[in-house]
C-alpha cells in the first residue's frame, strides 16, 4: 500500500472562550474512507502497463501520504510539502479509452483542518464529498466536565503555541523563505531530522540486506501458488482445447487467483452459448485491459468486463478483422506522406485495439496532407526518411523520443507541431535507436547467464526499464555473486524501479540497488 496513515488519532485544539474547549478528533480511518474512492482513481496497481503514470502517482501518493501523516499526528502543514500534486486519472472506463488518461493537479490546502483538505482533494477529481460532509461537527465541551484544570491549561497552551507557529509560517507564504527557519520550534527541527534519517536509512539499504529479510516471505508465497498455478494451467489446457483455441495468454497484471476466475467465466460463457464461441477457433486470446481485437490479431478480453460483453465482441469478430485487414494500406498511405518512414508499434507498451488504431493512423494522415497543402518539408530533411520510425498512439499519447529509438506522436497532434518535432529529434531517434540495438543483445545473453546462475524461475523487468539499465543491474548481479552469494534460488525476479515481494512471491528489486 503506498499511502501510510499513522493508526492514533489526533485532537485539534483551537482557541476558544474560556469557558468551552474546541475538540475534533479525526482518525485514520475515516481519512482513508473518505478518499478510498481518490486511491481507487489513482492508485499507481491500476497503470501497471504504463510506466510514466504509474511512476508520477506513485511519487505523488508517497508526498500526500507524508501531508495526512503531519496533519493528524503532529497537526501542522510541513514546510517540504507542496501546493499541488499532479496525478494521471483515466478519462473513462469505456474500452476505446483503456490508455487515455487526465493529468489533475491536486491542490493541497495550507490548514490543519483536515475535513477541507481532504473536500478539496475530491472535488479536484470530480469524486463525491458526500462521506466528507457527514463527518461529525466540531462540538463544544467545558472543560470542567472533560478535562481536569491541569490538564486544560496543558492542552490550550499546546494549542496556542501550534497556532501561533501556523500564523508565523502562513504570513511568510509557509515555508518559501530560509529566514523561516528560526521560527521553528526544537521539537519541529528534530522530526524534520528524523525523517531526513528514515529516507536515508531506505535509500542505503543494500539489496543483501533486504532479500536477508524477505527472502523467507517470498519462498513460502512462491511455494504457497505452485499448487494453484498448477490447477490454473491445466484448466488453460482444458478452455484451449475445448474452444479450438491456439493458445491463451494472460496479460492483466493481477494474480493467478484473477486468471483461474477469467478461465472459469470463459468456460461458463461456452456451456451457456454452446456453438457462439466458435469464432474464437484457431485464434490466440488474451485476458487484458480491453475488449477488441489487437494489432496481432489477438481476441482481447477485458478482465473487468461482464460476460455479456465478451460475448458481443465473439460475435462481432469480423467487423473488427475487417479494419484489421485495412492496417497495412493506412500505414503505407502514412509512411508514403512521410518519404518512406518506417511505421511501427512501440516496445514495450500495452496492446491497442485495431478498430482504434485505424482511426488514429487516418488522423495523423490528414493532418499531415493539410500541412503540406499550405507548406513544404524543411530542406534539412533527409530525402529518404527509411531509416527512422515512427508510432502513432491514442490522442492523450506523448510526444517524445522513446529509449529504443522511436518516435513516438499522438494521433491529434498538427501537421505544423510535428514537422518541428521530426526536426530537431532525427538525430537523437539514430543515436537511441543505435544503442539499443547494440544492448538488446548483451541484455538476452546475461539474461541468460542470471537465470542459469542464481537458478531462478523466471525473470523479467518493468516496461520502464530500457535495455541500458537492465544491463547494468544484471552485470551487478553477476558481479556480487563473485563476491557473496545471493538469496535468489527457486523464485521469481523482476526488475522494476522499487522494493517488493508480491502476493504470489516475485520478488522485485530496483535496477539501481545498492551494493
Amino acid at each position: 500500500m503506498y499511502i501510510s496513515i499513522p493508526k492514533c488519532f489526533s485532537a485539534c485544539l483551537y482557541t476558544v472562550p474560556s469557558t468551552f474547549l474546541l475538540r475534533r478528533m479525526i482518525s485514520s480511518s475515516e481519512v482513508a474512507t473518505a478518499l478510498r474512492p481518490f486511491y481507487f482513481a489513482v492508485h499507481p496497481d491500476l497503470f501497471g502497463r504504463y510506466p510514466q503514470q504509474r511512476q508520477v502517482n506513485e511519487d505523488s501518493l508517497k508526498l500526500l501520504s507524508a501531508h495526512l501523516e503531519s496533519l493528524l499526528s503532529q497537526k501542522r502543514v510541513l514546510p517540504s510539502t507542496p501546493r499541488t500534486l499532479p496525478f494521471y486519472i483515466r478519462a473513462s472506463n469505456a474500452p476505446q479509452d483503456r490508455g487515455t488518461f487526465n493529468l489533475v493537479k491536486v491542490p493541497l490546502e495550507r490548514t490543519i483542518d483536515t475535513k477541507v483538505v481532504l473536500r478539496r482533494i475530491l472535488e479536484s477529481c470530480n469524486l463525491s464529498t458526500e462521506y466528507v460532509d457527514k463527518m461529525p461537527a466540531t462540538k463544544n465541551s467545558s472543560p470542567n466536565q472533560t478535562t481536569s484544570s491541569n490538564t486544560y491549561e496543558e492542552g490550550f497552551q499546546q494549542q496556542y503555541q501550534q497556532s501561533f507557529y501556523y500564523r508565523k509560517r502562513s504570513e511568510h507564504n509557509f515555508g518559501k523563505d530560509d529566514d523561516d527557519n528560526e521560527d521553528d520550534s526544537p521539537f519541529e527541527k528534530e522530526f524534520d531530522l528524523f525523517q531526513f534519517r528514515i529516507k536515508k536509512v531506505r535509500e542505503n539499504e543494500t539489496l543483501k540486506k533486504w532479500l536477508r529479510k524477505h527472502v523467507v516471505t517470498a519462498t513460502v508465497r512462491t511455494k504457497a501458488v505452485q499448487e494453484l498455478q498448477e490447477e490454473v494451467e491445466k484448466l488453460r489446457e482444458d478452455v484451449t482445447k475445448r474452444l479450438g483455441l491456439r493458445k491463451i495468454i494472460y496479460d492483466c497484471g493481477w494474480n493467478v487467483e484473477h486468471f483461474r476466475g477469467c478461465l472459469k467465466s470463459l468456460e461458463k460463457l461456452a456451456e451457456l452459448h454452446p456453438g457462439a464461441l466458435d469464432g474464437l477457433k484457431d485464434r490466440t486470446l488474451v485476458f487484458a485491459a480491453f475488449t477488441g481485437v489487437s494489432l496481432e490479431g489477438h481476441v482481447m478480453l477485458f478482465t473487468g468486463d461482464v460476460q455479456r460483453n465478451w460475448l458481443e465482441l465473439i460475435k462481432t469478430i469480423d467487423k473488427h478483422d475487417s479494419y484489421l485487414s485495412k492496417l497495412p494500406a493506412y500505414e503505407y498511405a502514412l509512411s508514403q506522406v512521410l518519404r518512406n518512414i518506417r511505421i511501427g508499434r512501440r516496445k514495450f507498451m500495452p496492446k491497442a485495439q485495431a478498430m482504434a488504431y485505424a482511426s488514429h493512423l487516418r488522423k495523423i494522415t490528414t493532418a499531415l496532407l493539410d500541412y503540406l497543402g499550405k507548406s513544404k518539408f524543411p530542406k534539412s530533411w533527409p530525402i529518404d526518411l527509411s531509416q527512422f520510425e515512427l508510432v502513432v498512439e491514442s490522442e492523450a499519447g506523448p510526444l517524445m523520443v522513446s529509449p529504443t529509438g522511436q518516435l513516438i506522436v499522438p494521433a491529434t497532434c498538427p501537421g505544423s507541431l510535428l514537422v518541428d518535432f521530426l526536426s530537431n529529434h532525427l538525430a537523437e531517434a539514430l543515436e537511441k535507436q543505435s544503442s539499443y540495438d547494440r544492448h538488446k543483445h548483451i541484455e538476452r545473453d546475461l539474461h541468460a547467464r542470471c537465470v542459469a546462475q542464481f537458478r531462478l524461475l523466471s525473470l523479467t523487468k518493468d516496461d520502464s526499464v530500457t535495455p541500458d539499465r537492465m544491463i547494468e543491474c544484471l552485470e551487478k548481479l553477476l558481479a556480487q555473486e563473485k563476491k557473496d552469494a545471493l538469496e535468489l534460488a527457486d523464485l521469481n525476479l523482476t526488475i522494476t524501479t522499487y522494493y517488493s515481494v508480491l502476493t504470489d512471491g516475485t520478488v522485485c528489486i530496483p535496477w539501481d540497488w545498492k551494493q
